[in-house]
């Protein structure tokens, strides 16, 4: 399989980080594994992305210690039928995607791997309407992230100090989320580079953009939050009994 068919239709990896300890949350455990409407709280967009089709395999990225409780609530919640590892993450998010990278070199370099997306664990309202759209946009562009448009009635500023600065026009703002999904060779590549330079990027974006390569914007949900306090927590399972309302 060439480069170029590779990209149109070949495999898809989802990797789900779920290394982040999540200070803010003020739990004593690692913030994905909190429980949400009775089981915890990363595994909603596992299995979201695990039940699509368009997902060949999964690859979990867990804190180092945390690696078999991770797989141990797979194995309590979810009935696996497509390949889902679970493996170490570095110190930083950047590390643990590396390490993701780093786990799939080999199927990247050969060709079996067309594109990568990497999804915080920590937003568990994933939508796989939302995904499909942002995996054909990547496929034909090479790289995209979901995100949700700053609304027009909210007010951004710019601030030097504790004073407005300047308005800034939110037609034009969008907030970034994940889902990020990019042709996996270029990610690599892109973050063999960052490894070089000792760059440490605050998404995944970041190092693909740092490369040279153009990342679309895909509109997605506001719904799609990161949980990151108590209060997000309680939004995330108010959304949800919502969801499971409506279907």
């Amino acid at each position: 399989m060439n480069a170029a068919t590779s990209a149109t239709t070949g495999r898809v990896v989802a990797v789900v980080l779920c290394a982040g300890q999540g200070t803010r949350m003020g739990a004593a455990q690692n913030k994905v594994f909190l429980p949400l409407a009775g089981q915890p709280l990363f595994l909603y967009s596992v299995t979201t992305l695990h039940a699509m089709p368009e997902i060949a395999a999964l690859l979990l990225v867990a804190h180092p210690q945390e690696v078999a409780q991770c797989a141990d609530f797979v194995a309590a919640h979810l009935t696996v039928t497509k390949p889902l590892s679970v493996i170490a993450g570095g110190t930083t998010r950047h590390g643990s995607e590396y390490q993701a990278l780093n786990h799939l070199r080999a199927a990247i370099s050969a060709g079996q791997i067309a594109l990568v997306l990497i999804h915080d664990g920590a937003r568990p309202l994933l939508g796989a309407e939302d995904v499909r759209r942002l995996l054909a946009v990547a496929r034909a562009t090479g790289g995209a992230l979901l995100a949700a448009p700053v609304l027009a009635g909210e007010r951004i500023v710019r601030s030097v100090g504790d004073q407005i600065a300047a308005d800034l026009p939110t037609g034009s703002l969008w907030r970034a989320q994940t889902p990020q999904a990019f042709h996996a060779d270029l990610l690599l590549a892109a973050y063999d580079q960052a490894q070089a330079d000792g760059f440490d990027g605050t998404d995944t974006a970041a190092s693909f953009e740092r490369a040279g390569h153009a990342v679309r914007v895909v509109a997605g949900q506001g719904t799609n939050l990161k949980v990151t306090t108590p209060d997000d927590l309680a939004l995330a399972e108010h959304l949800l009994r919502q969801r499971d309302q409506v279907s």
